[in-house]
This record gives structure tokens, sequence and C-alpha cells, in this order.
């Protein structure tokens, strides 16, 4: 079953940011959309960071993440926070952003934001 897809405006600018791994993202969003239970990670809450409970996240590569929901699974997780799905079909999956580890599960764009 193919899922459809969504994106956020942060998934997209961080996109440009990233745009040398524009591939390398592109082909691990298409196998996501093949089958996004298969080889992803289910998120929750860390203490001190984003409350992540509902998505999930696919690896790019060592500290690159993908972080995602699918519309079934979040509609079904009354705390999550991204669940963007309102008038979306159950088969849609919604890319919330890419970037580094750390950068993609605080859900950030800048780097300013880590200047403290």
């Amino acid at each position: 079953m193919s899922y459809r897809a969504e994106y956020t405006p942060l998934f997209g600018s961080n996109l440009i940011r990233y745009a040398g791994l524009r591939g390398r993202i592109f082909r691990r969003v298409k196998r996501v959309l093949e089958n996004p239970y298969h080889n992803t990670e289910r998120l929750g809450h860390e203490p001190g960071q984003a409350n992540l409970r509902g998505c999930r996240s696919a690896r790019i590569d060592r500290n690159f993440r993908l972080v995602f929901v699918i519309c079934e699974e979040c509609r079904a997780v009354p705390e999550c926070e991204y669940c963007f799905c309102e008038g979306l079909p159950d088969q849609t999956v919604v890319f919330l952003t890419v970037g580094t580890h750390e950068r993609a599960y605080a859900l950030r764009e800048s780097g300013a934001e880590y200047d403290q």
C-alpha cells in the first residue's frame, strides 16, 4: 500500500538548507511512503525536549533524521502535538522536518535557537 505525502513549511526550508543531501532525503521519503512502519522509530517525550508522541523518525545517515507523522497513527494518540492531519486521508504521511539528530528532534530550523 502506498501513502500520500504532505510537507510542512519547516520541512521545505530545511530541505533547502541541506540541498546537498536532497537525493538521499527523497529516496528515504519514497521508502517511507511505500511502508511508513518499516525501519522507522516511534518517538516519545523526553523531559526538556519537544513532545514527539505520535511522531516517527527515519534514519537518512548516522546523524541525520527525517521526522514525520502517519495520519492513521497520530489520530489515535491524543497527546500528539504535531498531528496536522485534519481533512487528510488516513493513508497520508506528513513530513515535519529533516535535519541533524539534535535539530530534527527539537523541530528547529535555525541555529540561532541554540545560542544561549
